[in-house]
């Protein structure tokens, strides 16, 4: 299986990956708010910019990776499709 086939398969189009993974994001920047000096470091030291930069492109490529070497399965990458499914409904 081909991962772009699975998203097809849902509906799902690249910007709805990019809200998906921007979510996902922000729970981890949140997750810093008690911890300033640990944001600021990821911040500065471009940790932040390196992360987003063609992030849905790098998960796409990385999940593809990890389905062809048997490490996720099929179940998974449709639980992923849903929770992306899920959060585009919220977007709206």
């Amino acid at each position: 299986m081909v991962i772009t086939e699975l998203l097809d398969e849902y509906g799902l189009e690249i910007d709805d990956i990019r809200w998906f993974l921007s979510h996902r994001k922000a729970g981890e920047l949140l997750e810093l708010r008690e911890k300033p000096e640990e944001l600021a470091k990821f911040i500065w030291s471009k940790g932040l910019e390196d992360s987003l930069y063609n992030m849905e492109e790098r998960f796409l490529e990385d999940l593809q990776n990890d389905y062809d070497r048997k490490l996720i399965d099929e179940p998974h990458l449709r639980e992923l499709c849903l929770e992306a499914l899920r959060l585009r409904r919220k977007r709206y």
